[in-house]
This record gives C-alpha cells, structure tokens and sequence, in this order.
C-alpha cells in the first residue's frame, strides 16, 4: 500500500493552492506592444544598448535610404552596394555586414528573414519610405527576437493607423528622373480602424552604360493595408502588405551589359 509522505502532500497542497489562486484571478494581462523599445526614453532603462530614430530625424536625414540614416546609430556600420540603398549591408558590433546576415531584421516586431535560422542573409529590405520611426538594439536581451545573438537587431516601425480621418500624398522628383510618391488614408471609428498606404518610387540611375541604352534605374511599388479592432481589454491588427521591385542592376551594381563586356 503506498502511504504519501509528509514532502508529497506538502507538494500537492501547494500545487492546489496554486491552481486555485490563477483560476480565481480574472485580472487583465497587459501585452507588450510591438515596439521592442518604444521611444528614446525607453532605450535608458533596457539591461543592453538602443537606440531610437524618430519620425522627425528620418525625414531629416535621406528617408529613402537605409544607410544614410543608420549612419547616424553609434555601433552601426554600413557598406554601401548599388549606392540607392534597396539592399542595405548593415553590421552591428563588428559583426561582417555581408547581406546584414549578422543581424535580426524585424518588421513591426515581425521577422523579416523568410529562414532566420537557416538562411538569414536580407534578399529583401522594406521601403524605408512608409516607415515612421526604427530602433537598434544591441546586448543581452537579443535572444527574446531571433537567432542571430552576437549583432543586434534592427525593427522597423511602420506607418501606425491614424486616431482621426487623415490623408497625406508626397511627391518628390529631381533632374535625374527620379520621383517618389507616398500616399496614406486611413481612419478610426468606434472599435475599429484602418490604414490604406502605397509607396510609388522610379528612378533611373546615376551610372550610364558605354554602349548600350539601357539605365541603372529601379521601379518599386508597395502597398499597405492595416485593419484593427480595439476592445475594451485586447485589440487585434491585421496587415497585407504588397511589394515589387525591378531593377536594372545586379545585387553587385553590375549589368547585364556590364557583364556582356
């Protein structure tokens, strides 16, 4: 016959005890948001390093490239490739910044990287154009957000769905035949809102080919489409988000025509 010993039925008083408190809490639990650092202010208290870009230095540096603005970020380096920045090569704490393969690319706390752990090399980078801010994080906390420990992880916080009914269109266009248009519309009635946004961009190059007529230029069209319902203790957010690019150079800058030679 098995007689329960004084240890065992101290164990099974607390597990009951314990059982019986979470069942009679009905108190809310408080998701953390998709930022990872939130703002400025916040990088301070994190137990490793960050860094914020706010939506005011991005349009003051060049908000259509990657590597211009995170110049800016101590411990960051970057190594330029087709001089447009579509497809950034970022290091972080000395990490090689080879296809930024070191790093955690995330989008909205979202994993960029189709095959983080076995493949992590960055073939795509988001417009940074319908981005309104993006953080660096560097230190002990980088195992909460993917594999790569040794670098640092950049997330990029997109367009937020608007409190009120809010339009914005830019156009930007220059000399060299390069015209960025960025559209937004979006809303907030009652429980729910929505985001409409489409990025537009052309440009045709600054390099010109001997012999041949083709340009160095790219075209880029992205569209974005965010629904949320807000209850009174959860909210739930859904994003598509539609992306395509053709460019008229290689990942090494070189040509059809370049190689041709």
């Amino acid at each position: 016959m098995f007689k329960p010993s004084r240890l065992s039925l101290a164990v099974a008083l607390s597990l009951a005890s314990g059982a019986g408190w979470a069942a009679g809490d009905d108190q809310p639990q408080m998701l953390e948001p998709m930022e990872i650092i939130g703002d400025a202010s916040a990088a301070q208290t994190l137990p490793g390093s960050g860094y914020v870009v706010g939506e005011q230095q991005l349009k003051t540096e060049v908000e259509t490239d990657i590597n211009q603005v995170l110049k800016t970020v101590p411990g960051v380096y970057v190594r330029e490739e087709e001089g447009l920045g579509l497809r950034p090569n970022i290091g972080i704490r000395g990490a090689t910044a080879e296809r930024s393969s070191n790093i955690t690319l995330m989008e909205d706390g979202i994993l960029i990287a189709p095959a983080p752990y076995s493949n992590p090399a960055a073939y795509y980078f988001p417009t940074l154009k319908r981005m309104s801010s993006l953080e660096v994080l560097k230190g002990a906390p980088l195992l909460r957000y993917g594999p790569q420990t040794t670098g640092g992880v950049i997330n990029l916080i997109s367009t937020p769905i608007p409190d009120q009914r809010q339009g914005y269109v830019e156009t930007v266009t220059n000399d060299r035949g390069s015209t960025d248009v960025h559209a937004t519309y979006g809303d907030t009635a009652g429980d729910w809102g929505y985001l409409l946004e489409t990025v537009q961009r052309s440009a045709k190059g600054f390099k010109e080919i001997d012999r041949s007529g083709r340009d160095t230029g790219f075209d880029i069209e992205d569209y974005v489409g965010k629904l949320r319902w807000q209850g009174e203790r959860q909210s739930v957010t859904a994003k598509l988000q539609y992306s395509e690019e053709t460019s008229n150079s290689s990942y090494l800058g070189l040509t059809d025509a370049d190689f041709s030679q």
